[in-house]
């Protein structure tokens, strides 16, 4: 399923943006006491926790199309690193949902700096975890049609050659 595949980048993105971005208002609101920022965050760690998902199974497929290629090499035991932390993150991301979904209806002062201990806690996590999936494109190119593959296969375009 390489449509899944290529979704996995702007998935991932919105993933990691969510939850870290949602942490981040649940510490204003619980700082400032402003009931609109802790609403906010909310919201965006439900978001968070479902693209976290989405962020797996695009993963999944990702990983499923590059695996043989990298067997062998230096990034084969990073790829299999982000696989295993990223069939874990996202029940982790699901745990931290699931606990901001309770503090959103039982409001309990304690349990919400808990959560947000939590929070900082797997915003770090999915932070590392897209660490290492830096790592895979930039320092190994896993995934990435190099300029050169393209311009050998004859997908380089450029407007000079109408000429």
């Amino acid at each position: 399923m390489e449509f899944l595949a290529q979704l996995h980048p702007p998935i991932v993105h919105f993933a990691v943006a969510l939850i870290i971005i949602g942490v981040i208002f649940d510490i204003l609101g619980f700082i400032f006491r402003n009931d609109s920022l802790k609403h906010a965050g909310f919201w965006t760690i439900i978001m968070g926790a479902v693209a976290v998902w989405g962020a797996a199974v695009t993963g999944h497929q990702a990983e499923e199309l590059v695996e043989e290629a990298v067997k062998g090499t230096g990034a084969y035991q990073l790829l299999e690193q982000h696989e295993e932390f990223g069939e874990i993150l996202p029940w982790i991301a699901s745990v931290l949902g699931l606990f901001r979904l309770f503090l959103h209806f039982k409001k309990h002062n304690l349990l919400f700096g808990l959560y947000l201990i939590a929070g900082i806690v797997v915003a770090g996590m999915i932070g590392f975890q897209g660490r290492i999936g830096g790592k895979l494109v930039y320092e190994y190119g896993v995934g990435v049609k190099t300029f050169q593959q393209q311009i050998e296969k004859g997908h380089y375009y450029h407007e000079e050659d109408e000429d």
